[in-house]
């Protein structure tokens, strides 16, 4: 947050300077609004415009927890996330095992719930780990592996609707050796292959039809608020300059918002120079 005070009036005014020295009049003016803005913040008696004042607070409160998400999801906790999310199944499967026959219906839908987690991060896991890049052709057979070790997941979750005592154990070893192997690195043999016998692998087709619809709801919900937007911006005193400016970050945040962060970097990755 400090940094974020100190640094903005500064390229702020670097760009002013910049953009009056070259002529680009639209970049002078927003970078002399957003100075002279953002210097009057500390006084309260200043004139200050009031969308200006959100969007600085938003700002502010932004800026720490952005580097908090970035560092728990982007460090090195996000290359062993399958493995804590492991663990947590392994904590939930244990309450389970030991939950009175009338509390366990509600122990199970718990080990269910973490269990998707886990799913979804399989599919991720060989991205997550770091071990590869993402053009590499080591990424077929890690998909490939991931659809097999979910449909082993389903089958055991299936199983706990039969006889919940022996499948609550046999989940356990299997959700235990997924995070094993993730934790060592093993991101295309989460599971042995005596393992994965009989088991029916999991659609890719089916995956990407889900991450496709994903990318949809994205684009809808970012449309959306710039539609809201574009009204709403000329009522509250917006100048033209800046609309631009919110009508792209309105859309930016509304897609993260509908789908996450990651569909959509992953999606803007398609177009080059963004």
């Amino acid at each position: 947050m400090v940094i974020t005070i100190i640094a903005v009036p500064f390229l702020a005014l670097v760009a002013w300077k910049f953009a009056h020295h070259f002529g680009f009049e639209s970049l002078e003016q927003t970078a002399a609004f957003l100075f002279e803005q953002w210097g009057k913040l500390p006084d309260a008696t200043a004139e200050r415009n009031p969308v200006f004042a959100v969007v600085a607070n938003l700002t502010l409160l932004g800026v720490p927890v952005w580097v908090m998400w970035r560092t728990l999801r982007k460090g090195v906790l996000r290359k062993y996330w399958l493995t804590q999310r492991t663990c947590a199944a392994l904590v939930r499967c244990a309450q389970a095992k030991a939950a009175a026959d009338i509390d366990r219906p509600d122990q199970l839908r718990r080990v269910d719930s973490v269990c998707r987690a886990v799913e979804r991060s399989v599919w991720r896991s060989h991205i997550w780990r770091g071990g590869m890049t993402r053009r590499s052709p080591r990424r077929g057979a890690a998909r490939h592996h991931a659809a097999a070790v979910v449909g082993a997941l389903h089958r055991e979750l299936v199983n706990l609707d039969v006889d919940p005592g022996h499948s609550l154990d046999d989940l356990a070893k299997m959700l235990a050796t997924i995070g094993e192997q993730h934790a060592a690195g093993y991101v295309a043999a989460l599971l042995p292959a005596d393992a994965l016998e009989g088991v029916t692998p999991v659609s890719l087709r089916r995956h990407a039809l889900r991450e496709s619809f994903a990318i949809v709801r994205g684009i809808a919900a970012a449309l959306g608020s710039v539609l809201v937007l574009d009204h709403l911006l000329p009522a509250l005193g917006v100048r033209d300059d800046l609309t631009d400016w919110f009508l792209a970050g309105g859309a930016l945040a509304a897609a993260v918002t509908a789908v996450g962060w990651r569909r959509v970097r992953d999606f803007l990755g398609v177009f080059p120079g963004l």
